[in-house]
């Protein structure tokens, strides 16, 4: 044995514990060894009932501790995240092992067990151990069905892939056109019934689904990757639905099932818990008995008696002041933690409460740890969030607010303008004859312009509030809060001109250039106005000032008369 060991032996409650018992006993035969055989022979009479009812008493209490150590096991299995088959399978072995030899050991400390005490820990000792069998068994079926769910979700991505890579354009015919948003809203909700628990919600996603799966089975396909895809789709989708359900059906059977164990574990404690109880109470009756003998027996053993006394009320106050103090300030600590109020955990000594005390600070240090854990990765999926977010409010092509985008910020602008009784302008643009553009030098060049476009509007806004977006096609339309007609012409004279500065040929324009055409609006919205309205009013000055020429401004109407128009 090393050094440590030897230490945490001699420094061990339980040597305490006999050390104080046998001083106690100690100090009682000296007294009795005074008197006559008969004195000595009941003394021998005492040590030995007391003796072996003590140590059967020690024993199922050790058995109880068994029994609540399965049952504190069971409660890990039950709540912790990492639930191993073979850890389950080794877990098994071990706690049957454990007490069954704990049994086996009080039956040679006294004999067997009496019949009603082997059926009351039978009862529930075999029916635990099996359920614990079925338990694993469900864990592992629960993991076969969840590693082909991790395949399906494998499959979806590569379907969604091979989508992403079909071709696309205007080029291809109308049926291929089409393909792409069935398909896509049929991959969405395949992927949405992955996360779906209620029955009835799975039904409507299947529903959905097969209605898109019809929608491009109509679809007169003649791409060979368009029809190979819509094939895919037709024998992948329909799996994922049909296992979803056996699958939930199967975590709710084995949730049944490991709340069984546990019921289990805690009547099995109970059980053992009671037995040791029966064992203390006979224990403490035959030492009343042979205390009551002696008594009887001889009135000199009352001078021993009260040596015993004192010393038994030392060793009362040794353990009270050592052990069971102790023990309520760890108890208090650990309701402190349970309650959400962090107290010091108390490690002093050397001995099993020191170590429990060490051990609950350990698991109170990895608590804290995982939650902070936790903390990290919320805070890292909220940014991801936000720029998910942001990726949804730009426009891919022009790098511009998109818009939506646009739309939330207009709604947000128009009713402080309406509260606080503030001008709002808004610009409406067009790039002239950008159809015949992207006819004349290809959609390539025609991207690369709207790009170029968008950036030398944004260039022109320096406020804060204001903002320009990509409305859709080649219009774009501009937000300026605080700002008169006056001012918001001004700000669209800028932006007529500096898409000129850009310089960009086009040649089937009348002014070989490429220009824009604006509608511009301003004024103090009224309370009963409404936003549609007031963008109408900018699309009809960009359709006067398309009308009158083009590469122009014009107020909208009724600002806007057949003069007010003008290049800028």
């Amino acid at each position: 044995m090393t050094a440590t060991g030897s230490k945490k032996v001699r420094n061990s409650l339980g040597r305490r514990l006999m050390l104080i018992i046998m001083l106690v006993f100690g100090l009682y035969l000296l007294s009795a060894s005074l008197f006559a055989y008969v004195i000595f022979s009941q003394y021998s009479g005492l040590a030995g009932a007391v003796g072996r009812h003590v140590e059967r008493a020690m024993i199922a209490a050790e058995l109880t501790r068994d029994a609540e150590t399965i049952a504190a096991e069971v409660y890990e299995l039950l709540v912790g995240n990492d639930r191993s088959v073979s850890a389950g399978n080794r877990r098994v072995e071990n706690l049957a092992s454990l007490y069954q030899g704990t049994r086996e050991r009080l039956e040679q400390q006294g004999g067997p067990l009496s019949e009603a005490d082997a059926a009351a820990l039978d009862r529930w000792q075999r029916p635990f151990f099996s359920s614990l069998d079925r338990l694993n068994e469900r864990l592992r079926a629960e993991q076969d069905l969840q590693a082909g769910q991790l395949r399906q979700v494998d499959e979806l991505f590569l379907l969604l892939r091979r989508l992403s890579e079909l071709p696309q354009g205007g080029e291809l015919p109308l049926p291929e056109q089409r393909f792409a948003g069935p398909a896509l809203a049929a991959l969405g909700y395949a992927a949405a019934v992955l996360s779906a628990e209620r029955p009835g919600h799975i039904s409507r996603l299947q529903a959905y689904c097969d209605q898109q799966l019809r929608d491009l089975a109509s679809l007169a396909l003649t791409d060979p990757e368009f029809i190979a895809l819509r094939t895919r789709l037709d024998e992948q989708l329909p799996t994922l639905f049909s296992r979803r359900g056996p699958l939930l059906r199967h975590a709710r059977a084995t949730l049944a099932t490991a709340r069984q164990t546990r019921v289990l574990a805690q009547k099995l404690t109970s059980a053992t818990f009671g037995y040791h109880q029966r064992l203390k109470a006979s224990a403490q009756q035959a030492l009343q008995e042979q205390q009551v003998l002696m008594q009887r027996s001889l009135a000199g053993l009352l001078a021993a008696s009260l040596m015993l006394v004192l010393i038994t009320l030392g060793a009362i106050f040794y353990i009270r002041r050592a052990i069971i103090q102790r023990i309520n300030r760890l108890g208090r600590a650990m309701q402190s933690h349970g309650e959400g109020r962090p107290v010091p955990i108390p490690t002093d000594g050397d001995d099993e409460i020191s170590r429990m005390g060490a051990t609950f600070e350990v698991f109170v240090k990895a608590r804290a740890s995982a939650e902070q854990q936790l903390a990290q990765a919320n805070r890292h999926l909220q940014d991801m969030n936000q720029s998910l977010q942001r990726l949804s409010e730009v426009d891919e092509l022009t790098q511009i607010p998109n818009r939506r985008c646009f739309d939330r910020h207009l709604d947000a602008e128009w009713r402080r303008a309406q509260r606080e009784q503030r001008s709002l302008g808004l610009i409406m643009g067009d790039i002239d004859y950008f159809k015949r553009f992207n006819d004349e030098y290809g959609h390539q060049q025609g991207d690369e312009c709207l790009h170029r476009v968008a950036r030398a509007l944004a260039d022109q806004l320096h406020r804060q509030g204001d903002m320009v977006a990509r409305y859709g096609g080649e219009e774009f339309i501009v937000l300026l809060p605080e700002l008169d007609l006056g001012q918001t012409r001004h700000v669209a004279g800028r932006l007529l001109e500096a898409v000129r500065e850009l310089n960009i040929a086009h040649g089937q324009s009348d002014h070989g250039i490429v220009t824009l055409s604006l509608g511009v609006v301003a004024g103090v919205p009224g309370l009963h106005d409404r936003i549609e309205d007031f963008v109408g009013r900018a699309d009809k000055a960009l359709y006067l000032a398309k009308k009158q020429g083009r590469n122009r401004l014009c107020p909208a109407p009724p600002e806007c008369g057949a003069g007010d128009c003008r290049p800028g």
